[in-house]
C-alpha cells in the first residue's frame, strides 16, 4: 500500500495512507474522525468489544463522544496486533499508565518502518519516565518517534471547532511529514523539535488545573485563578528545563496554551475534579465516571517525585500532591501557600 524510505522518512503513497489509533477514548477517537476526514484511512483500536461494535454498526462512540457521528468508513478492532501489523503510522492514545502495557503488547509487531505519534500525557509513576522515553526503551527503539500534544479538548476537535496544537519531533523530516497528515484547516499543527518539554508540560498542566478547580470550588475568585496559572508556568518550566527542556516551549501553545485551556475549560476532568474537592468532596466521590481519566491525580504523583530528585521548588504542585495523596484539606493547604515568605522579584523566580 506505501512504503516508508527510512533515510528521509517520507511516505510514498500508491493510494491513502493507512493510519492504526491505538485507544478509542474520546481523543482517540475525535483524532480518528480527523485523520478519515482528512484523507487517511483509519483503523480505530479499541479495548471493549461493545465500543467495537458501536463503532462499527451504529458509527457512534456512545461511551466518549456519544452525539458525534462517525464516518461509516472507519475501521474499528479488538486485535491490536493486527491493527499495528497493517499500519506503519502509530497514534496512540491510551491513559498514560496503560501505556507500557500497550507497548510490550505492540512490540512483536513493530519495525524499524513504523512511525510511532504519542498522544497519551503523563509521566509513569516512580520510573518517571516520559511516554516516549517508555516506548522508545519497550520497542528497542524501532520505530521514529514523535508526540503531539497542545489544548485540545477532544470534543471541539470533533465538532470541527477550530483548534490548534504542537507536534513535536526530533527528525523533521518525519515532522514535516506527519504535520501534513494532521493539519487541517480547522487543526492548525505547530512544529518543534522539543519532546521533553512537549510532554513535560502535558503532565504538570494537569496538576495545575486541579488546584485551579480548586480555587473556583473554594470561590477564592478570578484573581486567584489568574495567579496561580501564571506561578504554574514558573513551575512547569523551573522543572522542564533542568530535565532538558526549552523555556520557550512552556510559553507555547503545549505550555501556556495548553494548561490555560485545562486549567478554565469546563470539558476539562482535572479542572472539574479539582472544582469538586475545593467543595470538600472525598478524592473517591470526586474520579470521573464511565471510564474517564483526569491524569493529573496520577501525574501529581509522578511531579512530586521529579520535584525532590531535582530539588526543586514546586509549591502549588506540591499542595496538589498534599491534598490527594496525604489527605490535607484544601483550606489547609491554601493557608501554607499563602503563609510562605515574601517573593522575589518576579523574573528572579523562575531560578532554582
Amino acid at each position: 500500500m506505501f512504503l516508508i524510505n527510512t533515510k528521509n522518512a517520507e511516505i510514498m503513497q500508491s493510494e491513502s495512507l493507512q493510519i492504526g489509533v491505538i485507544g478509542a477514548g474520546s481523543w482517540g477517537t475525535s483524532v480518528a474522525r480527523l485523520l478519515f476526514n482528512n484523507g487517511s484511512i483509519v483503523h480505530l483500536w479499541c479495548y471493549e468489544t461493545e465500543t467495537k461494535q458501536d463503532i462499527l454498526t451504529n458509527h457512534l462512540n456512545s461511551s466518549f463522544l456519544p452525539d458525534i457521528r462517525l464516518p461509516e468508513s472507519i475501521g474499528a478492532s479488538n486485535d491490536l496486533s493486527e491493527v499495528v501489523r497493517n499500519c506503519r503510522i502509530l497514534v496512540v492514545s491510551v491513559p498514560s499508565h496503560f501505556s507500557r502495557e500497550i507497548a510490550k503488547k505492540m512490540r512483536s509487531e513493530i519495525s524499524d518502518k513504523h512511525i510511532l505519534v504519542i498522544l497519551s500525557k503523563g509521566i509513569e509513576q516512580h520510573s518517571l519516565a516520559l511516554m516516549s522515553e517508555i516506548f522508545t526503551n519497550e520497542l528497542d527503539n524501532l520505530p521514529k518517534l514523535a508526540v503531539l500534544s497542545g489544548p485540545t479538548f477532544a470534543r471541539e476537535v470533533a465538532l470541527d471547532l477550530p483548534s490548534a496544537g504542537v507536534l513535536a519531533c526530533a527528525d523533521e523530516e518525519t515532522g514535516s511529514m506527519l504535520q501534513k497528515i494532521f493539519h487541517t484547516d480547522r487543526f492548525r499543527l505547530y512544529r518543534s523539535t522539543d519532546l521533553i518539554g512537549v510532554q513535560v508540560a502535558g503532565a504538570i498542566k494537569n496538576v495545575i488545573a486541579i488546584a485551579s478547580g480548586i480555587t473556583e470550588g473554594m470561590s477564592l475568585g478570578l484573581n486567584a485563578r489568574a495567579a496561580l496559572i501564571c506561578r504554574g508556568v514558573v513551575e512547569m518550566t523551573r522543572l522542564g528545563t533542568v530535565m532538558g527542556g526549552s523555556a520557550e516551549t512552556f510559553m507555547g501553545m503545549s505550555g501556556i496554551g495548553d494548561l490555560v485551556l485545562t486549567a478554565t475549560g469546563t470539558l476539562s476532568r482535572n479542572h472539574n475534579l479539582g472544582e469538586k474537592l475545593g467543595q470538600g468532596f472525598s478524592l473517591e466521590k470526586c474520579i470521573p465516571a464511565g471510564g474517564a481519566v483526569a491524569e493529573g491525580v496520577r501525574n501529581s504523583v509522578s511531579v512530586h517525585e521529579l520535584a525532590d530528585r531535582y530539588n526543586i521548588e514546586m509549591p502549588i504542585c506540591n499542595a496538589v500532591y498534599q491534598i490527594l495523596h496525604e489527605g490535607i484539606s484544601c483550606s489547609i493547604a491554601l493557608d501554607k501557600l499563602l503563609e510562605r515568605d515574601l517573593p522575589n522579584e518576579e523574573m528572579m523566580c523562575f531560578q532554582i
